[in-house]
């Protein structure tokens, strides 16, 4: 007799003494969602108490005002199954099949790859990966429909940013250490992935946000792990290599991460500027070529500990260090010859501690500390007639910064209601000097800043139930900041609604906002020296800028999604370059717009063209526009419509060996940056996957932007601008990637927000 496995995921949240929410996935052999099968509770005495209908993708949930309770799940196929529970937030259940089961029919369905449920569009991650040349989290995320890299970020389409979190934690590094974070999180360890256009409250997060939801693991005591390691080719080789390792007990369980990444990239640009000055246009050119080369190790150890009754008390170290930074650039052209070179006096750190606890009555809270410390030393030396310059620069920042929260939540019949609050506080001191090699006066160009942060908000949030198809969610948050001379109190409003117009058809309307903070180093006012004609100055008057984000979403069939969305984004700031009037030098400072707004359709169309291609078509079409009264001492309105379009194609070359290509392609048409025009692009990418020795084990071979066109070029003529940039393109990547599974494992699920950290 056949055996089928059912196991699902209990994810028992207490709201008070008396309330529970029951989740559940129902899967079967080999993973396989079970839709359609009746799940009804009971209590210990066998009253009725409720009952639910998995959907496509095997999920259920029922609201119940037990601690103890009988589930009972009954499907066509199987065997009835019965079981009384008592606080098990997570179990396993096999299912037998009935004897009369025909077993020379075979049925063919196609497994959905989307759900929306309590405003989330969650995606089977294992089902939507399957076949796909990806060999880590961060490559999954790329997966999403919607989801694309620019400029080394994550974008969501339809919102104006997208925060990562993981199993619902914070997961705000800078770009390039997420990146590298994230790669040695390995793609087969994600269960889910939740999109939500409005981020509840109590994640601490507002806007759009991707949760990432790890497997459980549990897979038995004991030590397990997984070693990966990976070489990439652009202009020059790179290669990383990692370990993660993960020891449990029935009470306590324990995860050590470790990760090592070479890194070396080539970076240019060729300026051409018409300045003019005093009356008279100046013809430009400068051609920029350098490298920059680091190496990173990334630590993190994370210990959970369960206690009696439901309470659980985890302390996470997480530690980033960069050694070995080095930076050359040499500059030619018409204006000057010069040679830049920046290294590190000490290696860049970060480290976070994480002390959390989260009670069995719903109550989270938690104390965390981030320390950052970064000093670097520049080398200068510019010659051109009748001018040389030879200086030395130090700069450094040093940030200590403290987070303490709390979140709670009730639940009374078909409401929920959720509260909390926030405060962080951060002290950054950064300095930069200068010393002339050549007797001039560099007093100016130097500063010494030091910056306190204060930032405290309070929420309230509802969730509600209206019959079987409408749920509602609503939240207020309020926040008070302080910095230098900015100070006050913001509200923030949130919205969420779904409605179920019929199986598998649902309708999700969106509403959020929030507020974007400039990195600290930008709000010092030094000045730093790119070559002879570029400089970078910072401004202490810059604003954070609010944005106003709302999405309308219609899913057919579970698959097919379409969205149209419109953000608004007041005091939206932006870096561009600025020809000065009054003296002959390319000006990069951050400064603040009237506001920045777009309006959209994005369409998302999975389909299949034969058994062995399995292809989805992403089509975005907007309308941007940007408007500033003080840019500089000039004012302008720029707007543009944008296409962008990507196919994807997943192809089964063979089953034995399991060998699988993939090929994509992707266009975006010209767009805007302020003032400035920005190419259109257009990239194509290949790769292979095999997997062998009882899929423990993957080679993964892929191609990325193969013809290097996926670099946009920027050209501004307004006014009495007139400049023309022409980036060096550095994203031709082709790369070799391992992975040998020891075991099942777990990696952490912390990351750091230290975003506006770095004197860049």
């Amino acid at each position: 007799m056949k055996r089928m496995m059912l196991c699902f995921l209990s994810f028992i949240t207490a709201w008070g003494a008396d309330a529970q929410l029951v989740k559940g996935k129902v899967t079967g052999r080999e993973w396989l969602p079970v839709d359609n099968a009746a799940v009804v509770m009971q209590d210990a005495d066998s009253a009725y108490v409720g009952a639910a209908v998995t959907d496509s993708l095997g999920f259920f949930s029922i609201r119940a005002d037990v601690t103890s309770f009988r589930l009972i799940v009954h499907h066509l196929l199987y065997e009835t199954y019965e079981r009384l529970y008592t606080g098990e937030d997570e179990v396993c259940i096999e299912l037998e099949e009935k004897e009369h089961t025909l077993g020379e029919v075979v049925a063919r369905g196609e497994r959905l790859l989307a759900r929306l449920a309590d405003g989330k569009i969650t995606y089977d991650m294992p089902r939507l990966l399957e076949g796909k040349v990806v060999s880590n989290a961060y490559e999954s995320l790329l997966r999403l429909p919607g989801v694309r890299e620019q400029g080394g970020a994550l974008t969501l389409a339809g919102s104006t940013g997208v925060t990562i979190l993981v199993n619902g934690q914070m997961t705000s590094m800078p770009a390039a250490s997420l990146l590298a974070a994230l790669k040695m999180l390995p793609y087969d360890r994600v269960q889910s992935a939740e999109i939500m256009y409005s981020t509840p409250p109590q994640y601490h997060i507002r806007g759009a946000a991707i949760n990432i939801v790890l497997k459980d693991g549990a897979s038995g005591e004991g030590l397990s792990g997984q070693v990966n390691t990976g070489y990439e080719q652009k202009y020059y080789a790179n290669y990383a290599a990692g370990l993660s390792l993960r020891y449990s007990t029935p009470k306590l369980s324990t995860d050590l991460d470790y990760s090592f990444n070479r890194v070396q990239t080539c970076n240019g640009v060729d300026i051409y500027s018409n300045h003019l000055l005093n009356g008279e246009v100046y013809g430009i050119e400068q051609f920029n070529r350098g490298n920059r080369k680091s190496g990173v190790h990334a630590i993190r150890l994370n210990t959970d500990y369960k206690l009696p009754g439901g309470d659980k008390l985890g302390v996470t170290y997480t530690s980033q260090i960069t050694g070995g930074l080095d930076n050359n650039e040499n500059s030619t052209g018409t204006f000057s010859l010069s040679t830049n070179h920046k290294e590190a006096d000490r290696p860049v750190q970060m480290h976070n501690a994480l002390l959390s606890y989260t009670s069995g009555f719903g109550l989270k809270a938690g104390v965390e500390y981030t320390g950052y410390r970064e000093a670097a030393s520049q080398h200068f030396v510019e010659k051109k007639e009748n001018k040389e310059n030879d200086f030395e620069a130090w700069s450094a920042q040093t940030i200590n910064r403290y987070r303490v929260f709390a979140d709670q939540s009730h639940t009374a019949g078909a409401w929920k209601l959720t509260y909390g609050a926030q405060y962080l506080y951060a002290a950054d001191h950064s300095s930069q000097r200068y010393h002339s090699l050549a007797g001039q006066d560099m007093s100016a160009s130097g500063m010494d800043s030091r910056l306190k942060e204060y930032t405290g908000n309070l929420y309230a949030g509802f969730e509600r139930t209206v019959g079987d198809n409408l749920s509602l969610s609503a939240s207020l948050t309020g926040e008070y900041y302080k910095l230098a001379g900015f100070a006050g109190w913001t509200a923030f409003p949130a919205l969420e609604a779904n409605y179920s117009v019929s199986p598998g058809s649902m309708l999700l309307l969106s509403f959020s906002s929030d507020k974007v903070y400039p990195a600290y180093w930008a709000l010092h006012g030094g000045t730093g020296y790119l070559n002879g004609y570029a400089e970078l100055h910072g401004n202490p008057l810059l604003r954070p800028y609010r944005e106003y984000s709302g999405q309308l979403s219609y899913i057919l069939k579970s698959k097919y999604i379409l969205t149209a969305y419109c953000n608004y984004l007041k005091d939206y700031s932006d870096q561009l370059p600025y020809q000065s009037p009054t003296r002959l030098a390319l000006i990069y400072q951050s400064l603040n717009y009237d506001y920045r707004q777009a309006a959209g359709l994005n369409l998302i169309v999975p389909f299949t063209a034969a058994k062995a291609i399995d292809s989805r078509l992403t089509l975005n079409g907007f309308y941007d526009k940007v408007k500033s009264s003080a840019f500089h001492e000039l004012s302008f309105e720029n707007d543009n419509f944008v296409f962008y379009s990507r196919l994807d194609n997943t192809v089964t070359l063979s089953s034995r060996p399991a060998i699988k290509l993939e090929f994509a392609a992707a266009c975006i048409s010209r767009n805007i940056q302020g003032p400035a025009t920005l190419s259109a692009l257009w990239n194509v990418e290949a790769g292979l996957k095999w997997s062998f020795w009882h899929d423990m084990a993957e080679l993964r071979l892929k191609g990325a932007d193969l013809f290097n066109s996926w670099t946009p070029d920027m050209t501004m003529k307004y006014a009495s601008q007139d400049v023309r940039m022409n980036l060096v393109p550095d994203s031709r990547t082709v790369s070799v990637s391992f992975t040998l599974r020891l075991g099942d494992f777990n990696p952490s699920d912390r990351e750091v927000d230290v975003s506006r950290f770095g004197t860049k």
